[in-house]
């Protein structure tokens, strides 16, 4: 076999593999008086097609649902013809944003978290989506290993920019050991859409001895290259107890943590003076691990990869500094030590700063709660687990109020071990409040 053979034969079975469910678009609300309403659709009604197109997407959707009419399909055999006027909605809302089954991962990434899952949690969990529509709709993070041709001319044709791509390296031979066999597959694909004019915010998850150092150097290099690049997260391996090929990363060396950062500003140095590129950004994770200060906040321009855990803290840090009058009126109402807040021990060690400097000083506690049910070097907030929170609860000392950050649970209230928010609440003497962990809602609950 040629080396093209051998790859179009890899990729024609993962393509087998990622094959798609039958186009199932079910309708979760129509809104009153629309041209759907109008029409006779309904909630719980599945749309298969539109335009005599299956309706795979979301995408679809807006793409052949464009005009002022438009014909559906109904899975039960009945057709429906929707008309509306300039400027009205169709009225449909969706009860998802993929209609024919999630495009699963086909990669063997070596840092990839949900490998390093224990057993047992809920199967939702440990669900590896690479859907390229979720990248689009939604700001997932994808290979673009698993995109056959077809998909990426529907990519192009439909200018589905911009994508969020896991990029990690560019060197072949590297992104081969960190992503497996198909990981070329990806730097094809993403090099054909910028080519073709698409912008694209790219991922890298830093891994000791293997992407950082020349090949971080090269990665940098080739992003520089690519103005079609928006943004560049930097993020460090992430790993738990549950594996055997990590034993330790960033957060065990300060220098090495530091020497990511060195090499990374030198390429967001405009002047020998002044770093004012904020393209390339690195995350939180690595100035906690190395010591260093925050930068600025024009460094994360409009936070475009805030959801990967970068630039958090300076925006945390921001607003709780432009809070002092309610600060001031939070510790006014307090007694001391009647307030705890529960965080995980990379937040807590900001947090605490930001208190002791401030009149909540010995009045907001902090229980910092140790990760032992991921273990490894997990010391996020949002993935603690009812088997850490609740012993570390019934273990603190006791206070009138306790916040639990809301991002912690689910829709279902539920923890990613099934515990609920009632078991929580049942382990403490306090009153617990959810909140978005943001210096505003912490001060709305301290000031009720």
């Amino acid at each position: 076999m040629t080396g093209a053979q051998a790859e179009a034969s890899t990729y024609g079975s993962l393509k087998a593999q990622a094959h798609p469910q039958p186009c199932r678009a079910r309708i979760a609300r129509v809104e009153p008086g629309s041209p759907a309403d109008r029409a006779g659709l309904e909630a719980g009604m599945v749309i298969t097609h539109v335009e005599d197109v299956p309706l795979r997407d979301l995408i679809e959707w807006r793409w052949q649902a464009d005009g002022y009419d438009v014909e559906l399909a109904l899975e039960d055999g009945r057709f429906a013809y929707i008309e509306r006027e300039l400027g009205e909605d169709w009225g449909i809302v969706f009860d998802d944003c993929i209609f024919d089954g999630v495009i699963t991962c086909c990669n063997a990434c070596t840092f990839c978290f949900m490998s390093m899952l224990p057993k047992g949690m809920r199967s939702t969990l440990y669900l590896r989506d690479d859907d390229y529509r979720l990248s689009f709709l939604q700001g997932n993070f994808v290979t673009l290993t698993n995109v056959s041709d077809e998909d990426l001319e529907r990519i192009i044709e439909c200018h589905l920019s911009p994508l969020h791509v896991s990029l990690h390296a560019v060197s072949s031979d590297v992104r081969k050991a960190l992503m497996g066999k198909n990981a070329q597959r990806g730097m094809e694909v993403l090099e054909a859409l910028l080519d073709a004019g698409l912008e694209v915010h790219v991922q890298v998850v830093v891994a000791p001895g293997v992407n950082d150092g020349a090949e971080l150097m090269r990665t940098l290099a080739w992003i520089e290259r690519h103005s079609g690049v928006l943004s560049a997260g930097f993020v460090p391996l992430g790993y738990t107890r549950h594996q055997q090929r990590f034993a330790s990363s960033f957060s065990d060396d300060p220098d090495a943590a530091a020497a990511v950062i060195e090499l990374i500003r030198e390429f967001q140095e405009d002047s020998g003076v002044e770093r004012r590129n904020p393209r390339l950004q690195i995350g939180d994770e690595f100035y906690i691990d190395a010591g260093y200060d925050f930068p600025p906040a024009f460094m994360y321009a409009d936070y475009p990869q805030f959801q990967d855990g970068i630039g958090m803290m300076r925006s945390f840090i921001d607003e709780w500094e432009q809070s002092g009058e309610k600060i001031a009126q939070a510790a006014a109402k307090l007694a001391d030590g009647t307030a705890c807040i529960v965080c995980g021990t990379a937040f807590a060690r900001v947090l605490q700063t930001l208190i002791d400097a401030s009149p909540l000083a010995g009045k907001l506690g902090i229980l910092a709660v140790e990760n032992e049910f991921f273990g490894g070097n997990v010391d996020v907030t949002c993935l603690l687990t009812g088997h850490d929170l609740i012993p570390a609860i019934r273990q603190a000392q006791p206070c009138e109020t306790l916040l639990i950050a809301r991002e912690m649970f689910n829709q279902d209230l539920r923890l990613l071990d099934d515990v609920t928010l009632a078991q929580v609440e049942a382990a403490s003497e306090a009153t617990v409040h959810l909140c978005t962990y943001t210096p505003a809602d912490i001060l709305d609950v301290l000031m009720r």
